[in-house]
């Protein structure tokens, strides 16, 4: 069985002299955990996500201390920190700032609204794109896939429900976020949703993922990509990937293969993804 895999999955020549190990706690000003935060290097595939006692515990090598170690979390201001102003402890305590959201004048939708759908449904593929990597300690938690939606700009959307598919998956169960970004250069850029969307599956479930988005308000005036990010997972599984239909002609795929790492794009492929909503 084929895997896409991108090809910035390669070591870095220069060596860490700081721990191989990174661990502590991420919380607010008031010293709440964060959960299911993203911490990793940036624009590699080390990283993963806190647990719900905003603990993180994650490997990394063959990184020069002048990289950076990133954290974000919906809600909360993004921080950098360089790795080499990282103390040598046992336990990193990091506290995230709040972020106040101006949130957009809220567009309303009358009249008869139509359904419509986008996606793609074809399961039954060869090739399927991997969120866990048993080479990887964490077996790289945190890891997006996502696909391009087009919407329009000429009305406003809202969006009412998003599936994605299972094509294997070894693990007792499993945790996702569902991210909803704006696009700009064709990536993914920043999020539309301002509240966490969870969705969870268990008993080494395969098949379709309904996600219902219609208490979030989403409306929406501009093509999106969605992407689904593994958060948690219980179990000692080492497989779990979404089936990947290529060529898909008029189709965008996106692939982070890491919690702060860079998007890759692949044109002509899309996973098993299908975004409904009202116009």
């Amino acid at each position: 069985m084929n895997k896409i895999i991108p090809a910035l999955i390669i070591l870095f020549s220069l060596n860490l002299s700081a721990q191989n190990i990174l661990s502590g706690i991420i919380t607010d000003s008031l010293n709440n955990p964060i959960e299911y935060a993203n911490i990793g290097i940036a624009n590699s595939y080390f990283g993963t996500i806190t647990d719900t006692n905003g603990y993180f515990n994650f490997e990394v090598s063959n990184l020069n201390s002048n990289d950076t170690l990133r954290i974000s979390s919906i809600g909360f201001k993004t921080k950098d920190i360089l790795l080499k102003e990282i103390p040598e402890t046992n336990q990193i305590v990091i506290k995230l700032s709040e972020d106040v959201t101006v949130l957009k004048e809220l567009k309303l939708l009358t009249g008869n609204l139509k359904i419509h759908t986008d996606g793609k449904t074809k399961t039954n593929t060869k090739n399927s794109v991997i969120f866990a990597n048993s080479k990887i300690a964490n077996l790289n938690l945190g890891t997006e896939i996502g696909r391009r939606f087009d919407l329009g700009t000429k009305k406003p959307s809202l969006l009412t429900e998003f599936k994605f598919y299972i094509k294997e998956n070894d693990f007792e169960s499993n945790q996702f976020k569902i991210n909803i970004y704006s696009i700009k250069n064709g990536k993914p850029f920043q999020l539309l949703n301002t509240e966490n969307i969870y969705v969870s599956i268990s008993k080494e479930y395969i098949g379709w993922v309904n996600v219902n988005l219609e208490d979030y308000n989403l409306i929406i005036q501009e093509d999106v990509i969605v992407a689904v990010q593994w958060i948690k997972h219980t179990g000692n599984g080492n497989t779990l990937n979404l089936p990947v239909i290529f060529p898909s002609l008029g189709s965008t795929h996106y692939y982070k293969f890491g919690s702060q790492n860079a998007w890759e794009k692949y044109g002509k492929v899309s996973s098993a993804m299908v975004l409904t909503f009202k116009q």
